[in-house]
């Protein structure tokens, strides 16, 4: 018998609970019960609101790492949405 056809013949519920408990060495219950954990949070993502003409540039401060970063309009400049500085002022 080929090695195909040994696994075709496996239920897939018979087959996980092997792997589970032979070549596995770590205990899988903590992650399944992670997974359903994170699969039963879908849909409770809380967003926040872009303020109007928010542009995306590069924030030079090092607190922000020089990542680009939400600027929203702010008098003469543009102030970041992550650290508050004002670019271009």
């Amino acid at each position: 018998m080929t090695r195909a056809a040994v696994l075709a013949a496996f239920p897939g519920a018979l087959f996980a609970a092997l792997i589970d408990r032979v070549v596995r060495p770590t205990p899988v219950a903590p992650l399944r019960a992670a997974h359903r954990r994170a699969a039963a949070a879908v849909g409770t993502a809380v967003f926040e609101e872009i303020p109007p003409g928010t542009r995306w540039l590069v924030c030079t401060m090092t607190t922000c790492a020089h990542l680009t970063t939400g600027h929203a309009p702010d008098g003469d400049g543009c102030r970041c949405t992550r650290c508050g500085t004002i670019e271009g002022a």
